[in-house]
């Protein structure tokens, strides 16, 4: 038995009981164990008893001797602060708010997001807060079974719904590999060249922030080469309208789409 679980155990958190986070937390953080670390968590649990929460930031604490817990929830739960736990009271999709707390903590190796579980909550977080991530750190984002709850912004039937956070992170899947793009008019973003890995688990997904700049062992220039070269500017010509009706057709489809919302 490793020692997080040992201290799941100990700290009563619901990562353990609940759910089985434990063994997937281990595997990225134990190495890191005796670093000076910085966590930031989002929820702290017991809802609207103020003296009620913090089980896993307790956990934390003990697992990263050296580290410092940082944590948010929309309740008061300032009675859980103590050497090395530092809490904010605010919502999770306040941009002000969080940039007032990194403006003060600055970057952090770990972003673990146990919050609303709302979907559309989980993906503005993301976008947001992931510029606050380290590079060689990672974001944890638990309960995602939500997305296939209504109430939540998901479903257990549409399993292409936009909405879900599920889908949102299938998509960076596309984003990692954009090395080999067979499309001249592709634009990397910001999470296109800042994501290296993205594992999905039960109820729990996992992306590791850093620079993704493998080059492909195919693609030249965002495009597959040319096996014969001869006639190459003909050829090269014909192609580039290709992609460039592919574009627009995709462009169309994407503006069809936006309308039928």
């Amino acid at each position: 038995m490793n020692q997080l679980n040992d201290l799941a155990i100990k700290f009563k958190t619901d990562k353990i009981f609940n759910h089985n986070y434990i063994e997937i937390y281990n595997n990225y953080m134990f190495k890191n164990r005796l670093k000076n670390i910085s966590l930031f968590e989002i929820g702290i649990g017991g809802y609207h008893n103020e003296n009620q929460g913090g089980n896993s930031l307790k956990m934390w604490k003990n697992f990263f001797p050296f580290g410092k817990i940082f944590a948010i929830d929309i309740y008061n739960k300032k009675f859980i602060e103590e050497k090395r736990i530092k809490v904010f009271q605010g919502s999770q999709i306040d941009k002000v708010f969080l940039d007032s707390i990194f403006s003060k903590i600055g970057k952090v190796d770990y972003i673990i997001d146990d919050g609303s579980h709302v979907s559309d909550h989980v993906i503005q977080t993301f976008k947001y807060l992931f510029k606050y991530l380290k590079n060689g750190g990672y974001y944890f984002i638990e309960d995602t079974q939500t997305s296939y709850w209504p109430r939540y912004g998901g479903s257990s039937f549409d399993f292409d719904n936009k909405k879900s956070a599920i889908n949102f992170f299938k998509k960076i899947i596309d984003k990692i590999n954009y090395k080999e793009f067979d499309n001249p008019f592709f634009l990397p973003d910001f999470f296109a060249k800042n994501i290296t890995q993205i594992h999905f688990y039960h109820n729990m997904i996992v992306i590791k922030k850093n620079i993704n700049n493998e080059k492909s062992n195919v693609i030249v220039n965002r495009m597959l080469p040319f096996k014969n070269k001869s006639f190459f500017k003909f050829k090269i010509t014909v192609r580039y309208l290709k992609y460039l009706f592919y574009f627009l057709m995709n462009f169309y489809n994407k503006f069809l789409n936006f309308l039928k919302m």
